[in-house]
């Protein structure tokens, strides 16, 4: 495993576990807020009402019909607009860079851009559903790290509140239609079911597997995962942070067989206040 992987792997680990630390102190078993539990639950939602500065680092040891391992920080932005900001509805986006894609070549780079953009059209008091597109950039500084291809194509959201649960369902399909003519086409369907339940004091549990379908070839990539985090106060400002193991469930190579993903997010719920 290349330098670049180790520390990005162990600087994520160990931002995650300080956060929990620190929050242990910082709040003293203060609540997080008058809102709590809708902060908790946007804090683990993968698109979010709530904007959110996320870092996240994703290492794999062992992959199935490929040899090495890979690792991947990601920079991700969760930016709400409310309703009339841009269009006649509320909006939720997401805009994820892959800041270090290191591959099992050893060959480490940038990633694919990623932006998705629900427009939701109902807010009830328990569900809400959206639809919009989803996009991505071919801004990958290394020909492993990305796919090369201009794609856009269709996004939904559905949601569910139950008390202390948060369960819903993000997917996307985006389809190339411009790009390296020499690289292939791409269409492939992501779809990311995510369940959070909340402990207490700020602590949730959470599962939010991405499953890949890729219509070109075939293959599937089904993982399944469960992991633990905290919402708590540094000052005045509001972190979180979590540890989430996962494993594939399908034999289709090459595809990860196991890994561990741990993130730290900065939220502002205030954001469109000041």
């Amino acid at each position: 495993m290349g330098i670049g992987r180790v520390v990005i792997s162990i600087t994520a680990v160990l931002l995650g576990v300080v956060a929990c630390m620190g929050g242990a102190r910082a709040d003293e078993g203060k609540p997080v807020g008058p809102d709590q539990s809708n902060i908790v639950r946007q804090a683990s939602a993968p698109i979010s009402s709530i904007m959110q500065i996320r870092l996240q680092d994703t290492y794999v040891p062992e992959f199935k019909g490929l040899d090495g391992n890979a690792n991947t920080f990601t920079l991700a932005v969760t930016m709400p607009f409310p309703k009339y900001r841009l269009l006649p509805f509320p909006q939720l986006s997401l805009l994820t860079l892959p800041a270090a894609v290191t591959v099992p070549s050893d060959v480490t780079g940038l990633g694919d851009l990623r932006l998705v953009d629900i427009v939701i059209l109902h807010t009830g008091k328990r569900f809400i559903w959206g639809v919009g597109p989803t996009l991505v950039f071919p801004t990958a500084s290394e020909t492993l790290t990305g796919q090369g291809k201009w794609q856009a194509g269709p996004a939904a959201l559905a949601a569910f509140v139950h008390e202390k649960w948060l369960l819903g369902v993000l997917v996307q399909n985006p389809v190339s239609f411009a790009g390296d003519s020499e690289r292939k086409d791409a269409n492939a369907m992501i779809l990311q079911p995510f369940v959070t339940c909340q402990l207490g004091n700020g602590w949730f549990i959470r599962s939010q597997p991405q499953l890949f379908f890729n219509w070109k070839t075939g293959q599937q990539t089904l993982p399944i995962d469960l992991g633990v985090g905290r919402v708590f106060r540094i000052g005045r400002g509001l972190v979180s942070c979590f540890v989430q193991p996962f494993w594939n469930i399908t034999k289709d190579g090459p595809s990860p067989k196991y890994g561990i993903t741990s993130g730290v997010a900065f939220i502002y719920p205030e954001f469109w206040k000041r």
